[in-house]
């Protein structure tokens, strides 16, 4: 009688703790639950929270962090961290503004945003590949370098008068394939492609064995300074594709357009797991880390919290993130040893 009763018991709990397993042990379903109980907690407190029209704003609102946290968390993956991404953003976004006010078309004004993009990533991967700078005061460096240099060419004074309707069309709210924006699009292929750069290619392979070790990747064969500045021009792209939908979306171009950027794509990069030691990460994550981090700030808006407290929130989830993602990678790697070593 016994057996039959404690078995189901046993299994049931077996199951429970299988489950807070995986959750711990994978950051994608980790941060997954978390949106969802962040949707939940939302719903119970404000059901105005699941309205169609603000779920969709929730996620238009996101793309440009969603971007953002893309390259960076290409960059973590391979051991670096990119502080100069949002500034990146806004100086890539002043390019096309200013290119379209000189009267070149719409194509040579998003290449040279593209290109300045590239510019600044290749710039990173100098300062720290041949000057040997830590990664941080590299790109800590370019933010300065970029932000100046936005500011010396402005003025200070927003950049006006460029926009055309076919600009505002890659910028804009309005669907254009059934319920999907150009944004919506433009974020799934960069996805698609660094997803499957990431997951497909030699490229991808030694983004993750640089991350995880220098001088392993190095004793391989790997050419560890050509693939970390690879690592910075593409979160230099994806700080241009950002700056392009940034100034199609409004009507001008402020110098500190991308302040505070930096912060949010790392926050929604590691939310999704990518890991600040390395080695670690995909864009399945970021873009899950990017709508939590844009669900959690529509809900401190919906309930009327001052937008200055917004910092404060990120900041803090940032924190917990981080704790999260070490309590994982030390559960992975035990979970990796008990399995090497067989029942």
């Amino acid at each position: 009688m016994s057996t039959t009763t404690t078995t189901p018991m046993k299994d049931n709990k077996s199951l429970t703790d299988r489950a807070a397993g995986r959750l711990l042990v994978d950051p994608t379903l980790g941060v997954l639950a978390l949106l969802l109980l962040i949707c939940l907690i939302s719903a119970f407190a404000l059901p105005v929270f699941l309205n169609p029209s603000n779920l969709y704003n929730l996620l238009n609102t996101s793309l440009i962090v969603m971007i953002l946290a893309m390259g960076m968390t290409v960059v973590l993956i391979s051991g670096g961290i990119d502080l100069s991404i949002g500034t990146t953003m806004a100086l890539c976004a002043g390019v096309a503004a200013t290119t379209m006010n000189y009267g070149l078309p719409l194509i040579a004004a998003l290449l040279a945003a593209l290109a300045t993009g590239a510019l600044v990533g290749i710039g990173n991967g100098l300062l720290i590949t041949r000057l040997g700078l830590p990664d941080f005061i590299a790109t800590l460096a370019m933010l300065g370098f970029a932000s100046g240099i936005l500011y010396i060419w402005t003025k200070g004074v927003p950049i006006i008068g460029y926009m055309v309707p076919e600009f505002y069309t890659i910028g804009g709210l309005t669907p254009l394939v059934g319920p999907l924006t150009l944004p919506m699009l433009i974020a799934l292929a960069v996805a698609l492609v660094l997803g499957g750069i990431l997951g497909s290619t030699r490229l991808g392979t030694h983004f993750f064995a640089v991350g995880s070790s220098k001088t392993g990747a190095m004793q391989s064969g790997v050419r560890v300074d050509r693939i970390r500045a690879q690592a910075y021009i593409v979160s230099g792209l994806a700080a241009a594709v950002a700056g392009i939908i940034m100034a199609g979306r409004n009507t001008n171009v402020p110098a500190d357009l991308g302040n505070g950027y930096e912060i949010q794509a790392i926050a929604a990069a590691v939310i999704g797991g990518a890991a600040l030691t390395g080695g670690r990460g995909r864009i399945l994550g970021a873009i899950l880390g990017a709508i939590t981090l844009a669900a959690t700030v529509n809900l401190i808006n919906l309930v009327g919290v001052p937008s200055s407290y917004q910092k404060i929130v990120i900041g803090a989830i940032l924190v917990v993130a981080v704790l999260a993602n070490r309590l994982s990678a030390v559960i992975s790697a035990k979970v990796r040893q008990r399995r090497a070593l067989g029942p």
